[in-house]
């Protein structure tokens, strides 16, 4: 890429995710956060759209319109919110990075999502609309398909483990952290956003029933 004389992130942050993330926020913490956003986010509302089986409700088509649509602004608002509570436990063991560049960390960390997108392209031109639907429960399935399906699995899963290492890896860089620390970071932050949850749903749920008690 000429912004970065030469350098890929895209390919570099599978192997190098320390060096690259460091020239990414030096360069533009910012930089192609919408389409990392967009890959995350459509993977991310495609497997939400296949655990809820929309595809019961809604056609098939609209569905796909629907996540490619939402994706850019989901996946971002995903790295925001999590940029957030990582940057503030971060703060508080005196992390040096800025909430920019935590947020970059874990969009670039984010970059090998591609290959999901590519995968579920080949589950969907396969299973076609059973896919959103009660799948794989109500799914009968040929032997071929069932050792494709499980390669497919294997394959996310190798992912899915890979995109947690290297986001260990480039916020120990941006925060100035050890590893151990860096994953400290992210506990403490986890612990954060649970607490929050269960108060907000909480008071949500007392709301509630005060109204239902009128």
């Amino acid at each position: 890429m000429k912004v970065l004389s030469g350098f890929n992130p895209w390919l570099k942050m599978w192997v190098k995710p320390k060096t690259t993330i460091r020239k990414v926020v030096d360069y533009n913490p910012n930089f192609r956060l919408f389409w990392l956003s967009a890959i995350y986010g459509i993977v991310s509302l495609l497997s939400s759209s296949q655990s809820f089986a929309l595809g019961h409700r809604f056609h098939f088509f609209l569905v796909l319109f629907l996540c490619l649509i939402v994706a850019p602004l989901w996946g971002y608002i995903v790295f925001s919110v999590s940029s957030f509570f990582i940057f503030l436990s971060g703060k508080w063991l005196k992390g040096s990075a800025k909430y920019k560049e935590v947020r970059s960390a874990i969009a670039w960390s984010n970059a090998p999502m591609i290959v999901n997108i590519f995968l579920w392209i080949l589950l969907l031109s396969i299973f076609r609309e059973d896919m959103l639907r009660d799948f794989p429960a109500s799914f009968v399935f040929s032997k071929a398909q069932r050792v494709f399906l499980f390669l497919i699995l294997l394959s996310q899963l190798v992912v899915s483990v890979w995109i947690i290492v290297l986001y260990i890896n480039a916020l120990s860089e941006v925060q100035r952290f050890s590893i151990g620390k860096a994953i400290l970071n992210i506990f403490i932050a986890m612990v954060i956003f649970i607490a929050v949850f269960f108060a907000i749903a909480l008071i949500y749920f007392l709301i509630m029933r005060g109204f239902l008690l009128r």
